[in-house]
C-alpha cells in the first residue's frame, strides 16, 4: 500500500431526466433510523446502462459501442457506499437506513426501500463510493450474515491489509465490429479512491411513496477528457503507478456517468 494517500472527492451534476426502469424492487427495509413519519416511502434504484440503454442480462453476448468506435460489455459491475443520505434545501442530510448499502447492477441487487423519510423538499443526493480507513481495514465478521458490508454478501473483501473493493466492473471489447473479444477488468480500492458523489434532485416528500431512479452509464467512465482505449489500457486494480493513474482517470471520467430522476 502507497503512504500519504488523497481523498479523491468527486462532484457529480446530473443534468439528464430518465424514466425509471421497471423492475421489481427487492424486499429490502433500508430502516427507520428514528424517523416519526413511517408512511412516508423512498424506492431509490441504481440502474446499470450502456449507451443510455439497460445493461444486457448475463450470458445474451450483445456489445454496445463506446468511444473510439470500440465495443463493450458488462458481465460483471457492483458497488459499496456509504454516507447514503438525502439532502435537504438547508444543507441537512437524512440517512438512509444506516448509510451503507451494496448495489449489484449486473444482478438483482439495486432497489432499496426505505420507510419513515422526514417530509419536505430535498435537493440533493449523496453517498461515497468507498469508507473510512477504520471501516476498511477494520473486521469484516463484524457486519451480520444480510448487512451489505458483510463480504460474504458482497465479495468485495481483498483482505486484512487490503480492506474493500469499493466497485468492480468487468467485461469484454471488441476494437470493432468484427474484431476478436479481449477483457477489461477496473477495481476501485484502496483510500486514495474514496470517492463522494452528489446528486442533485428536485423531491418533495409528502406522505406517499416516492420513487428515484440513479443511471449508470458504464461508457461513461471511459470517455470524457480523457477518454480511455481498451486496446491500449484495460486493466487498473488501483495499485501500482500504472494502475494508479488509469483509476484517476476512470473516476473522473464517471464525473458524466451518472444521471437521477425522481417520481
Amino acid at each position: 500500500m502507497h503512504k500519504n494517500r488523497l481523498i479523491l472527492q468527486t462532484l457529480v451534476i446530473a443534468l439528464a431526466a430518465f424514466s425509471l426502469s421497471s423492475c421489481e424492487p427487492e424486499d429490502t427495509d433500508g430502516g427507520s433510523g428514528g424517523w416519526n413519519t413511517p408512511t412516508s416511502q423512498l424506492e431509490l434504484a441504481f440502474v446499470g446502462q450502456i449507451s443510455d440503454e439497460p445493461l444486457y442480462a448475463i450470458g445474451q453476448d450483445v456489445y454496445k459501442e463506446k468511444s473510439h468506435g470500440e465495443y463493450m460489455m458488462v458481465t460483471n459491475w457492483s458497488f459499496l457506499m456509504s454516507n447514503l443520505a438525502l439532502v435537504k434545501e438547508n444543507g441537512d442530510t437524512v440517512q438512509l437506513g444506516d448509510g451503507y448499502q451494496w448495489a449489484d447492477l449486473t444482478g438483482t441487487r439495486n432497489v432499496f426501500n426505505y420507510k419513515g423519510i422526514p417530509q419536505g423538499k430535498y435537493t440533493g443526493l449523496q453517498f461515497t463510493m468507498g469508507f473510512d480507513s477504520a471501516t476498511n481495514h477494520g473486521n469484516p465478521q463484524v457486519w451480520p450474515a444480510d448487512h451489505p458490508l458483510n463480504p460474504n454478501m458482497n465479495g468485495l473483501h481483498w483482505g486484512w491489509s487490503g480492506g474493500y473493493i469499493f466497485q468492480a466492473m468487468d467485461g469484454r471489447y471488441k476494437e470493432n465490429e468484427n474484431a476478436t473479444p479481449g477483457s477489461f477488468s477496473f477495481h476501485t480500492a484502496t483510500m486514495q479512491f474514496v470517492t463522494r458523489y452528489f446528486l442533485p434532485i428536485d423531491l418533495t416528500v409528502s406522505n406517499d411513496k416516492h420513487r428515484v431512479a440513479v443511471r449508470i452509464n458504464a461508457d461513461r467512465f471511459f470517455g470524457g477528457a480523457q477518454p480511455i482505449k481498451f486496446a491500449e489500457k484495460s486493466v487498473s486494480h488501483s495499485e501500482g503507478d500504472h494502475d494508479e493513474l488509469l483509476m484517476r482517470i476512470f473516476l473522473d471520467n464517471s464525473l458524466y456517468a451518472f444521471r437521477i430522476n425522481e417520481e
